[in-house]
């Protein structure tokens, strides 16, 4: 008799651990999705064929953007 009890309180114990080591590592995914939005860039339109391009690829002549050096010279006055 004493041995089920000691089988079920180890039983128990084992559960217990693993749900304790699920619920840690999903606290830490929400770091990993923290950083991939750090990782997200905002979005500009080029002001001559009005495509969407990431901020850091456009071109930023007298406050508009541009995704080419063609645009920006035929959009010169």
């Amino acid at each position: 008799m004493w041995k089920l009890i000691f089988l079920g309180i180890v039983i128990w114990l084992i559960i217990k651990l693993a749900k304790y080591a699920l619920k840690a590592n999903q606290n830490n995914s929400p770091e990993v999705k923290s950083s991939e939005e750090a990782n997200i860039e905002n979005m500009v339109e080029c002001d001559q064929c009005h495509v969407h391009l990431p901020r850091s690829e456009a071109f930023l002549v007298d406050g508009k953007f541009y995704c080419t050096k063609a645009h920006i010279k035929s959009d010169a006055p």
